[in-house]
């Protein structure tokens, strides 16, 4: 598979796609997630699914990379929301 230098960008850009994680150290030291948007993420969650389905599907590496760590992140901080919604 070749990569061009439009490939090499959106794999550099995909460092942008861990930010979720930040949210989700966050809400793990205050065990607290009453100012998460757990809408926002689930949303990203479902566009990122899709986005890597049509990666797979095109055999699109900086897509399916990109949209795999995004999906991951997201779905991490979903999961970290459910975990910690209820608690005081």
């Amino acid at each position: 598979m070749h990569l061009n230098t439009l490939d090499y960008i959106l794999i550099t850009s995909t460092i942008l796609e861990f930010n979720p994680l930040f949210q989700a150290v966050k809400s793990v030291k205050a065990k607290s997630v009453k100012d998460l948007s757990v809408f926002t993420f689930l949303s990203i969650v479902i566009i990122g699914t899709l986005w890597l389905v049509y990666g797979i599907t095109i055999k699109s590496l900086p897509l399916i990379i990109g949209n795999a760590i995004k999906l991951f992140t997201s779905l991490a901080v979903v999961i970290i929301y459910l975990k910690y919604r209820n608690k005081k």
